[in-house]
């Protein structure tokens, strides 16, 4: 149900403010959300409870019996939808997609607030209520261009058995969003690393979304003893998306790697890890021999082992 205003519901209804206000007052129309203290909020309920009392008062019938007609109809209209919330969260989202565009076709530096303001038909103000700043409104763009490609993707995705293919498909897509917006990734991941910046936790919920899926494939291919302890799915999923981003970042400085040769590397280093996985490849005992110095090195904090080196050597 669309939220809508005073101005709207006349003009859908063609009954007047006031008519509508004594509705209210008499109880043949539930109470309208207040969005402000000048500003209430009501929805398709509204509409259609109007309709039917003009209709029953053509038919001459009175106000009293009408609202004994309608009166399960009005105790249960609207009761349990919280309309101001919808309105703010559908402001927001047309904000969202407005920006999105505009960032996508002029870039983070020529796209401007009053421009995505006018299109979206909302004040600053109301923009800023939503995103405190344009950063963080281009940060937020990367959970729409992520729901763009998935929604490009998930057929081609879902009419395959293959996981490698799967994989594939999704690290398309991320040279779908990398094509959007290029400086959207590397700006995301600077956020995620910031825990006071306030929008760490909007980049990790996108994170959560994008790998779901390369999780949920890992977790699939797991079988019952083959290499226990070695991997782990979330961070297996998160190691892809990471060596994605940096092998785009290495094609990006010359010629020499293309999208093919990304995209061919992340699938066989898939294939391998579901090789492992499945117990076709037997790593345990490459593992055992350098599992002590593993937990050494964790064990260590390799900032103050190399500052504390500098100083044995005499280093200012």
């Amino acid at each position: 149900m669309q939220p809508l205003t005073i101005s709207q519901l006349e003009r859908e209804t063609g009954v007047g403010r006031g008519t509508v206000y004594y509705y209210v007052s008499e109880g043949l129309l539930p109470p309208a959300q207040k969005a402000s203290a000048t500003r209430a909020i009501y929805d398709q309920t509204h509409v259609d409870l109007l309709r039917e009392i003009t209709r029953l008062k053509a038919e001459g019938i009175g106000l009293k019996e009408i609202r004994e007609r309608l009166s399960g109809r009005i105790a249960a209209a609207g009761s349990n939808v919280d309309l101001v919330a919808r309105q703010n969260e559908e402001t927001r989202r047309a904000i969202l997609q407005t920006a999105a565009r505009f960032f996508a076709q002029r870039g983070y530096a020529k796209t401007r607030i009053s421009d995505i303001c006018k299109r979206a038909g909302v004040t600053a103000q109301t923009l800023y209520g939503h995103f405190p700043s344009k950063r963080h409104l281009f940060v937020a763009c990367y959970e729409v261009y992520f729901t763009w490609m998935h929604a490009k993707t998930v057929p081609s995705v879902e009419a395959t058995d293959d996981s490698a293919a799967r994989m594939a498909w999704r690290n398309w897509a991320s040279y779908g969003i990398r094509a959007l917006s290029p400086d959207l990734q590397a700006a995301a991941r600077l956020e995620a690393t910031h825990e006071d910046g306030g929008l760490r936790s909007l980049v990790q919920g996108v994170y959560e979304q994008i790998l779901s899926g390369p999780e949920q494939e890992l977790a699939a291919e797991r079988r019952p003893g083959a290499n226990p302890g070695l991997f782990d799915d979330e961070l297996l999923s998160y190691a892809f998306l990471g060596a994605l981003e940096s092998m785009q970042m290495r094609s990006s400085w010359d010629e020499r790697y293309g999208k093919r040769d990304v995209i061919r590397n992340l699938v066989a280093m898939f294939i391998a890890v579901r090789a492992a996985y499945s117990g076709r490849v037997d790593l345990t005992g490459d593992w055992e021999r350098v599992a002590g110095l593993v937990d050494t090195l964790a064990a260590t904090d390799p900032g103050l082992e190399a500052m504390d080196h500098q100083a044995d050597r005499g280093a200012p």
